[in-house]
């Protein structure tokens, strides 16, 4: 067994990484910056274009072939997977890793396994969506195309560990045939010193820099990229029935392309709800820093965050509301089940019943004492995922992991 203070070399290969910036990229960074911060090498992979003017980091970015990403998706998977492994290969007798992590199961995982188990490389899997979870419903997760299903099925199980953002997630490891032993839990972070409380005024400020009218009425706010998954389209339903209860309110939803809702939806402003779907952005190694500060700041100029969603594999949203201190109402998802607690910091509902959200909505605007009760626990539960502790426990998993090998 080999000493605990002895150093580690870790890659983190990756589909896409800078420029191309989400919250597995973020999540990747803080790795990253923590390894180098305690004394530990990390080096980032991935087949995302290099950019003309890379950022100052205290890691190393290796670019792949540009077009990697793209041509391996297209080409026959021998072809493919040949060029993987000698790109794997290079990089491996380069730096000497200590063990690797692949961050995505699909097809990263499912084809660098092979040569790490060939090479007797410690190898870490962290699946973040569609590459372990299914939602038939709405045709999400790749695993329904058996073809790919089968190779998943086949490939998985030969890493030596696994990451799981959630128990819903772990779940998803042991229908595979993993064993509890070879997964570690460790949730997605954010910065939560960032969420600080905002004066009264500059909580106004905030209102009507983003165009609410009604700056005394309580303001609900939904975040996240409009797909189907997100259970969108039942907000206008939800907000229709808030009305129909004589509750008065503003509804914010924040995120790529849900002016669609607009469009679908045509009586959606009538009801109170405005759509934002554009932020101000960073360049260099601020990229990193998200969510944005003007997001933060509407995070923490709402009075209720908001998620009908259906499936979730972590749901980062939902730790950002907590940091700002917003009472929460949102469904019984897998992925969200196991983030908020029914009666702590809000609560759930079934996926898909547009009715009982709005009851549980209308609650908590009501009542402002059980407002605030979920209000003071959601800033207290955001602690357990500011970033300084979920890299630690990446440190130590990583730690544990080379020490058995």
């Amino acid at each position: 067994m080999q000493s605990d203070k002895k150093t580690m070399k870790i890659a983190q290969l990756i589909p896409q990484f800078y420029p191309r910036i989400g919250g597995a990229e973020i999540c990747i960074h803080n790795v990253c910056k923590a390894l180098s911060e305690n004394g530990h090498e990390a080096v980032v992979i991935t087949s995302t274009a290099p950019p003309e003017n890379p950022p100052v980091l205290p890691y190393q970015i290796e670019y792949l072939w540009p077009k990697t990403c793209g041509l391996f998706r297209r080409l026959p998977h021998v072809v493919g997977n040949t060029y993987l492994r000698y790109s794997l290969a290079r990089l491996q007798r380069k730096h000497n890793f200590d063990l690797w992590q692949v961050t995505n199961g699909w097809p990263l995982g499912v084809f660098a396994v092979d040569f790490f188990k060939k090479n007797n490389i410690p190898c870490v899997l962290r699946c973040c969506g569609e590459d372990i979870q299914t939602f038939p419903q709405i045709n999400y997760g790749v695993r329904l195309n058996k073809s790919v299903d089968r190779l998943i099925k086949e490939k998985f199980p030969l890493f030596d560990a696994f990451v799981s953002l959630t128990p819903s997630v772990k779940e998803e490891y042991f229908k595979l045939g993993i064993p509890d032993e070879k997964i570690r839990i460790i949730p997605n972070g954010t910065d939560t010193a960032k969420f600080a409380k905002l004066s009264d005024e500059k909580r106004s400020d905030i209102r009507k820099k983003i165009g609410v009218v009604k700056l005394d009425s309580p303001l609900i706010l939904t975040v996240g990229r409009y797909h189907p998954k997100k259970g969108f389209d039942s907000i206008p339903h939800i907000a229709k029935s808030l009305k129909e209860r004589g509750i008065d309110f503003n509804w914010i939803i924040a995120g790529r392309n849900v002016c669609e809702i607009r469009r679908k939806y045509p009586y959606s402003e009538s009801v109170g709800i405005f759509f934002l779907e554009k932020f101000a952005t960073t360049g260099g190694q601020e990229v990193f820093n998200l969510p944005s500060q003007e997001l933060i700041d509407i995070y923490c100029a709402s009075d209720i965050f908001a998620l009908p969603t259906l499936i979730e594999t972590f749901g980062m949203v939902l730790v950002e509301a907590m940091a700002a201190g917003l009472p929460i109402i949102t469904t019984d998802a897998p992925g969200v089940r196991d983030v908020i607690n029914d009666g702590a910091e809000g609560f759930k509902v079934e996926a898909g019943n547009s009715d009982k959200f709005a009851e549980k909505l209308a609650v908590v605007i009501k009542d402002e004492r059980t407002a605030e009760k979920f209000s003071a626990q959601s800033r207290a539960s955001s602690k357990a995922y500011d970033w300084k502790i979920v890299a630690q426990k990446y440190l130590d998993f990583y730690q544990d992991l080379k020490n058995k090998t």
